[in-house]
């Protein structure tokens, strides 16, 4: 009976529409994401091929959200469609065991829904071999392409898309036996994605990587786990292996659906008529069928007017409402997403494994990241059942033939919706308010709460539901207007591929942007008012649609609807109509004038265009010779309340090249807000040439300059602020926290920093491979320092203005500060010059102060200006700075200036930048770290790096050529190591480490051109400052601290200051080569000429006692080196290396790691084993325990040690 049970789903499934429509669904969008841009579900980068297995695994798992969606479909309504067809009792009355029913619909639905998934992989498949059609739809390019290799695609459907349909297969028709209803079905898809997320959450905390691969659902923390260091290469080469954690979690998420079909096959009942779960006596139930029940028939009162509609509309909304909240799947929706957000909560915003504080708007953000996709499936689902509530329980003729409109009755479930969402805020702020008081917070802000979640969710959730009524009544089927409304927003995500990218083209676009303690919402307030009422106005005519096409009574033809729609059409109505229409209309055309009359509107697609005509155009002039730079002199007016600001200034531009100079060039800055209103060069000039597109301007000088000779040029900048943008809104001039730089004002000549870089971009554009970094040898790169070829070092002077409760602050001492016409005045200048980098910051600040005393007696005044409520860590900072002069100052150079100062900025960006004496340091990566006693001290940490800067960049300054960030950025990573190496115990120092390592492996995951060597590095930050903190810990471990700074303050008493030619990485190299002795300097080899790479594991690690005092510690291990080449190619290569051996004793205070040995030991390649004798008992042992060397496994580094039992 199985197979005939069987066979019967196969033969049903096979004549229903919706098998194939899920199947070319499924298909189509496969084809599409191979063969376009519109579908992107993960993909290649400019150096992994399309068709790589890694790619084509990634894509696969991405699918799975929307295949699980049509196994809920298929799968949960296996059984349950017999109860909805009311033919239980025929099969259940037939002679068929329950375990033949039971497995043979399950297996035949199965078998059809592997089928339908198959959809994605033959998509893929036959959009390889695509032909293409013409320019706008064109066939892959052949060197984007992998020779085709079938398994390649087969594999990942195998071995993940099936095993994954089997549990989630199981889920659901364990669901809709078992509860006999289709939105319980629903429910359990929701908690598969919860462990999904919990999963994903937790992928980056190093420590929990492992575990949230294995326990991941849908495997897609596992499949990146398994490839979260794979090479370019290794992407193009290798398939997910099963083994390992991808192995385990096979198993565990399979043998889990074996165990769901076992309880469905216990759990279901096999009758018509369900035992209830608690039977009730049956003498009670015939006594009170005797009873006799006397009723009074209430006297009817009448009543009409406007206050009986809205009678009629409060008490069905609040009978709406309870028609939701009673539902037990919604409850489990709900709960679902709660535990989502408080198990986020335990991980929530770490930086290098710490935490933020538990800030109202930090918990605004994991509530939104944590919850708002409930919001959406609560107004998914629960919308189609208010709109099918009646017909779901065959009462529709009986309420429809009752004296209730038909607006009445949808405003009615509409406000009940709202109810709903309502509530459920109320109840996320109290949830939120619970977060932040187990987490010792007790600011709780209540107002940015509402503020919040009133304005931005709650509208959007308004806008959301009336658009799922309206789609709902049109399409007037249930399942079909839950698939609609997914698939509209599919769609809407697809908009964008085809250039629809404006606000006014996607629904629900309003944006609040980004909260800042110190600017709050800011300026984004006014642009998401207009756009929020804008589709409050478009979504308001939906609902008067809906209205209009309302379904009453037996007739459900678009026709006859909409024939009774127009005696709908009352007065009120009407008014509602026009009024929506009116808003909608009056808005958007606000709305366009602002971002497309008022300030310039660009799709992605015209600027790249424009990028690219730049480049075409404009490149001719990248090697002209132009002026220098030699003395800078600002007044700058900030005029926060309009976020507009002024400068005035002037250059003086001395010509330094042996070449008369007769034609300057000028380029403005890239903002659309940015003018350059006045510009006039001393002896005069006229315009040759304007280019106004690109702000790019050429002058012809009356008096060409010599060789030597100096001008003075006068120019005057406004930024002007004129309504609001479509996006990308600029940041830079705020209401409280303005921070910008000189990069807004004119500078000289082609600018490369403006092309297009993306490889695939720039080949779209005809634009040729754009050029690697210049050579390190190289002339021109030798003459330009690596942040402007505008000048080498510049006198300083500034004015700056502000409003009277703002401060002011600029590079440089201040010389005066007074209050004229309403505004603040500071008057900044440098008593020496300084690199052509200068930043303009004004906010509302605090001040802490303090003093640093060098060893020779010199006073430093250090300042942090922060936003009152910040001040958590504002001590750890100030111990920084003081630290990191103590060290910087005694093994590098003295420190050249008297003062530093460290300034908050809003946390638009999450950078620290440091100028001449001057930091600015955003609020969102230290201000509001909360760092407990076994965290990475990421402030002090940060403070250290920018404070290095002050060496390296603004004394030793790098070439504008390969390796360069080398000097500047791993230098002061180093710095900034060795200062938290005096603070910190070497187990925090390996905490850190192992951060940095596991970025530097995954970020050559994501290479788009070509890895480089450390001192070959070009603008890789993966490499310079991650690679790079790993690479100078080994080295100073390896020559000593003290070699290191040794050869660093020869480096910098030979160079600092130095200008054309600036200094390069090798230079800096061939200094570290005299300090190395001679039996290691095969590492300068391998840590910064090469790319060198170490498999290094434990095996065994086990001991004994042999005295009351003394432990006897046998280890073997393996080790291996390999060489890398750009792409990461590895071979093995002759290892005779000094690796450290360690052992790990009892924690002396119940948490930390402790280290008892330590020692280098001369290793070789293959299998080894050493004996270690202690004096305490070993917990732990291992090869490299700290991670000092660039390890692709460091988890098998350190092993676990057995005491050897004595026979």
């Amino acid at each position: 009976m199985f197979f005939e049970i069987f066979k019967f789903e196969l033969k049903y499934r096979s004549k229903r529409p919706a098998t194939y429509i899920y199947f070319g669904i499924l298909f189509l969008m496969g084809f599409l994401a191979m063969t376009t841009d519109i579908v992107q579900v993960g993909g290649a980068n400019a150096m992994v091929k399309e068709n790589a297995p890694a790619v084509l695994a990634t894509m696969t798992m991405n699918m799975f959200l929307i295949v699980m969606f049509m196994a809920s479909a298929v799968m949960g309504v296996a059984v349950l469609r017999d109860f909805e067809h009311r033919t239980e009792s025929l099969m259940f009355s037939n002679p068929i065991k329950k375990r033949d029913y039971l497995f043979g619909r399950f297996a035949g639905s199965f078998v059809v829904m592997v089928l339908i998934a198959s959809g994605v992989t033959v998509g893929f498949v036959l959009g390889e071999f695509w032909p293409g059609i013409g320019t706008w739809w064109p066939a892959r390019e052949a060197d984007k392409l992998l020779p085709f290799n079938a398994w390649y695609y087969w594999q990942p459907f195998f071995v993940v898309i099936v095993p994954n349909l089997f549990f989630t297969g199981v889920l659901f028709f364990a669901s809709g036996s078992l509860s006999r209803n289709m939105l319980a079905v629903y429910t359990q898809g929701i908690g598969f994605f919860v462990l999904y997320r919990i999963a994903r959450n937790f992928t980056g905390d190093l420590d929990n990587k492992l575990t949230a691969a294995i326990v991941d659902p849908m495997a897609s923390s596992t499949v990146r786990y398994m490839t979260q260091y794979w090479t370019v290469s290794e992407q193009n080469s290798l398939l997910i292996p099963l083994e390992g954690a991808f192995l385990w979690n096979r198993i565990l998420w399979v043998s889990l659906g074996v165990i769901g079909l076992i309880v469905t096959y216990y759990g279901f009942n096999f009758n018509v008529v369900r035992t209830p779960w608690f039977a009730r006596k049956r003498k009670a139930e015939i006594e009170k069928e005797e009873q006799t029940v006397h009723v009074n028939i209430p006297t009817v009162s009448r009543q009409f007017g406007f206050g009986a509609v809205l009678k009629q509309l409060f008490k069905q909304t609040i009978f709406y409402f309870k028609v939701v909240t009673k539902e037990v799947t919604f409850l489990g929706i709900v709960l679902s997403g709660l535990a989502l957000i408080f198990i986020s909560s335990t991980n929530m915003n770490r930086m290098y494994g710490a935490n933020t504080y538990a800030s109202t708007y930090a918990i605004l953000e994991l509530i939104s990241g944590s919850f708002n996709i409930f919001f959406v499936i609560i107004g998914v689902f629960f919308s189609g059942e208010l709109i099918w509530k009646e017909r779901a329980v065959k009462m529709d003729l009986i309420y429809d033939s009752m004296p209730v409109t038909d607006a009445i009755n949808l405003l009615s479930k509409f406000f009940g919706m709202l109810m709903v969402y309502i509530v459920l805020i109320l109840t996320l702020i109290l949830s939120g308010v619970i977060i932040q008081t187990a987490k010792g917070y007790y600011d709780y802000e209540i107002g940015l709460y509402f503020s919040d979640l009133f304005s931005s969710t709650l509208s959007f959730l308004t806008i959301f539901t009336m658009l799922s009524f309206f789609i709902h009544v049109m399409v007037n089927n249930k399942f079909l207007g839950h698939a609609i409304i997914i698939l509209f927003f599919i769609t809407t995500g697809i908009l964008s591929s085809i250039g629809l990218e404006h606000s006014l083209f996607q629904f629900g676009s309003a944006d609040l942007g980004t909260y800042s303690d110190m600017n709050g919402y800011g300026h984004y307030v006014t642009s998401f008012s207009w756009m929020d009422l804008y589709w409050f106005g478009f979504s308001c005519l939906l609902m008067a649609l809906a209205i209009f096409f309302a379904v009453r009574g037996s007739e459900s033809l678009l026709s006859t609807r909409f024939k009774i729609g127009k005696l709908r059409l009352t007065k009120p109505v009407v008014t509602f109509i026009l009024s929506s229409l009116m808003i909608f209309g009056l808005s958007g055309c606000y709305i366009y004038y602002n971002t497309n009359v008022l300030n310039e509107y660009q799709n992605s697609d015209d600027q790249e265009e424009q990028q690219a005509a730049y480049e075409k155009q404009l490149k001719q002039y990248v090697t002209l010779v132009q002026p220098k730079i030699v003395d800078v002199n600002l007044s700058v007016d900030i005029y926060p309340e309009t976020r507009d600001f002024v400068t005035k200034g002037y250059y003086i531009i001395t010509n330094k090249s042996e070449e008369t100079i007769s034609d300057i060039h000028i380029q403005g800055g890239n903002d659309a807000s940015l003018k350059i209103t006045e510009l006039d060069f001393e002896g005069g000039a006229e315009v040759k040439e304007s280019f106004d597109e690109f702000k790019y301007t050429i002058y012809s000088l009356n008096k060409p300059m010599n060789p030597g000779d100096s001008i003075q040029m006068d120019w005057t900048v406004e930024f002007k602020t004129v309504g609001f943008v479509e996006s990308g809104s600029n940041t830079n001039v705020v209401y409280n926290g303005t921070f910008f730089n000189n990069t807004m004002f004119p500078s000289f000549g082609y600018n490369e920093r403006f092309e297009l870089t993306d490889i695939d971009k720039r080949k779209e554009q005809d634009l040729p491979e754009k050029e690697k970094m210049l050579e390190r040898d190289d002339p021109r790169g030798l003459a330009m320092s690596l942040l402007t070829d505008d000048a080498d070092r510049v006198s300083f002077e500034i004015v700056m203005s502000t409003t009277p409760d703002q401060i002011a602050i600029a590079p440089g001492y201040l010389q005066d500060q007074w209050i004229k016409d309403g505004r603040k005045y500071f008057h900044y200048k440098m008593d020496k010059p300084i690199l052509p980098f200068f930043s303009m910051i004004s906010a509302r600040y605090e001040v802490k102060r303090d003093i640093w005393v060098s060893a020779e007696g010199d006073s430093v005044n250090l300042e942090i200006y922060y936003h009152k409520g910040h001040e958590y860590n504002l001590d750890r900072m100030m111990k920084a700075m003081k630290k990191s002069f103590d060290y910087f100052s005694t093994h590098y150079s003295p420190y050249q200036y008297s003062q530093m100062r460290i300034m908050e900025f809003p946390r638009y960006s999450s950078f620290a930048q440091s100028f001449a004496n001057t930091v600015p340091f955003s609020e969102g990566i230290g201000f509001n770290l909360k760092i407990e006693e076994d965290d990475v001290d990421m402030a002090y940490y940060v403070t250290s790096h920018e404070l290095a800067h002050q060496w390296w960049a603004h004394q030793v300054t790098e070439a504008r050529v390969q390796g360069n960030a080398m000097l500047s950025e791993t230098m002061s990573q180093y710095s900034a190591l060795m200062v938290m190496k005096q603070e910190y115990p070497p187990e925090m120092m390996q905490k850190f480490l192992k951060h940095e390592l596991d970025r530097y492996l995954s970020g050559r995951r994501s290479e788009t051109l070509q890895e480089r060597p450390l001192d070959m590095v070009e603008g890789q930050g993966y490499i310079h400052y991650r690679k790079g903190s790993v690479i100078m810990y080994a080295f100073q471990d390896y020559i000593s601290e003290d070699s290191v700074n040794a050869a660093l303050k020869r480096f910098i008493a030979d160079y600092a200051y130095q200008e054309n030619p600036y200094v390069t990485s090798d230079m800096l190299v061939s200094y570290f080569r005299e300090v190395t002795p001679d039996s290691l300097q095969y590492i300068i080899d391998d840590m910064f000429e090469n790319i060198t790479l170490f498999e290094n594991k434990a095996k065994t690690v086990n001991y004994k006692k042999v005295s009351d005092d003394q432990f006897e510690l046998n280890m073997t291990y393996e080790a291996k080196k390999l060489r890398a080449d750009s792409l990461g190619n590895t071979s093995e290569i002759v290892m005779e290396d000094w690796v450290d051996i360690g052992v790990f004793g009892k924690p002396t205070d119940g948490e930390k790691d402790r280290l008892i040995y330590l020692k280098k030991h001369k290793v070789t390649a293959g299998e080894s084993s050493i004996q270690i004798i202690l004096d305490e008992e070993p917990i732990k042992a291992g090869i490299d325990p700290i991670n000092k060397l660039i390890d692709r496994n460091p988890d098998d580094n350190v092993k676990s040690a057995n005491e050897s039992v004595e026979s």
